[in-house]
């Protein structure tokens, strides 16, 4: 943990230096390579040996099904059950409203077709995270996914799995939920070893190990991004100094690899939420918080651009004016707490880190859509142009097959 006080007189390229990330895959991937490489040739046997090793737990039916989900109703307090719902039905609510259209142009037009099989990572880690079960689950149910196959850590007992996890999962819209988590677990599903399946895409946040694994796996499956720690950028002007302290705190709980980016144009403010900071007990395993003094909220903005991060939280007068100016940022909070994107608000929480918000947002139903292209006429004139062009390029029986010579 520690507080870095910056300013932006230095360039913001060295600013962004002094920030950097905490996060390097390809410390990784060579440390789970040979674990995605024996089950590829072990199959399920290796599965049971890494989780015995790695959980401390190994089941050889791994399997939760819908039939099961009373039982893990049980042990769970009607307010929990109560909130899973109505989260389930916000985010569902919010997918169905994006979802695309067929659109196109006459004798052409752009189909979408959901992904066949899916697997769903939800970590386990040090919590439980049912949040992350419905924030994923929920946007491939919507989509029209078959097959979503969820993977979680194993616990000992009576129940396979964290209960709060296995019903947010089932009432999103899952198909079955599978005790067995770490990169073994993802190159199980990648190559399919019975009696896990085998499924086209695999998604979902997870540690660093889980994460390299699907690096290791994507080609044999689709993946939907390469999930790291938390990051969140805050924009603060004009606002009380211990809402923004709140915030960032909110955040830096996540743990020592996450970044926490607070930026304004007023030293003063940027003084006040240091105090406040203290006060309000920042220490511990929490991650490093960057005080940026920058010298105007566009200079604030182009920062935001270029360290491009997960959570953008802007507290300040016209938050939308400002968030015109930042070009990528994974998910916007404008004046509402950030941790409410994390849980309610419907938008998935699953978001771009490392900087890739530059070319992804977060997770969607266009994560588990296929866009098909469908041509049922043709131009003559535009067959004309097609000619020449395949004429050009020397594919005799396209010409032909034009109508050329």
């Amino acid at each position: 943990m520690k507080l870095v006080r910056l300013t932006t007189r230095a360039g913001l390229g060295k600013v962004l230096g002094a920030i950097g990330r905490r996060w390097s895959l390809g410390d990784y991937i060579e440390r789970v390579r040979p674990i995605v490489a024996e089950v590829e040739a072990r199959g399920y046997p290796a599965v049971m040996d890494y989780s015995l090793k790695l959980d401390g737990v190994a089941y050889e039916d791994p399997l939760v099904s819908r039939d099961e989900v009373h039982l893990y109703e049980e042990p769970l307090d009607y307010g929990l059950l109560e909130a899973i719902e109505r989260v389930v039905d916000r985010v569902k609510s919010y997918h169905r409203a994006t979802m695309p259209s067929t659109s196109g142009v006459k004798g052409a037009r752009l189909t979408w077709r959901p992904v066949d099989r899916v697997a769903i990572y939800v970590p386990g880690g040090r919590n439980p995270y049912p949040s992350t079960a419905i924030m994923t689950v929920a946007p491939a149910s919507v989509a029209g996914v078959r097959g979503i196959h969820v993977l979680t850590p194993p616990r000992r007992g009576r129940l396979k799995a964290d209960p709060a996890v296995v019903v947010a999962a089932f009432k999103s819209g899952a198909s079955g939920v599978y005790a067995v988590g770490g990169p073994h677990a993802v190159a199980g599903v990648a190559y399919g070893t019975i009696p896990l399946p085998r499924v086209d895409l695999v998604v979902g946040p997870g540690g660093p190990y889980v994460q390299a694994a699907k690096a290791l796996v994507h080609g044999v499956v689709g993946i939907d991004m390469i999930a790291g720690p938390t990051e969140l950028f805050i924009i603060a002007s004009g606002v009380e100094p211990g809402r923004v302290a709140l915030e960032a705190l909110a955040q830096a709980e996540h743990g020592p690899s996450s970044t926490v980016v607070i930026a304004s144009p007023d030293q003063d403010l940027l003084d006040r939420v240091e105090a406040s900071l203290a006060g309000m007990g920042y220490g511990g395993w929490m991650a490093p918080i960057f005080l940026v003094e920058t010298s105007s909220i566009e200079e604030a903005a182009d920062l935001a651009s270029l360290y491009a991060p997960e959570h953008l939280q802007i507290l300040a007068p016209e938050p939308d004016r400002i968030a015109g100016m930042v070009r990528s940022a994974g998910a916007v909070s404008l004046g509402v707490p950030t941790a409410y994107l994390d849980y309610a608000a419907g938008p998935s929480h699953v978001l771009p880190t490392s900087g890739a918000a530059r070319w992804r947002g977060g997770l969607s139903v266009y994560d588990f859509l296929k866009p098909v292209s469908m041509v049922d006429a043709v131009d003559e004139d535009l067959v004309s142009a097609a000619r020449v062009l395949a004429e050009y390029e020397g594919f005799k029986m396209h010409l032909r097959s034009l109508g050329g010579r």
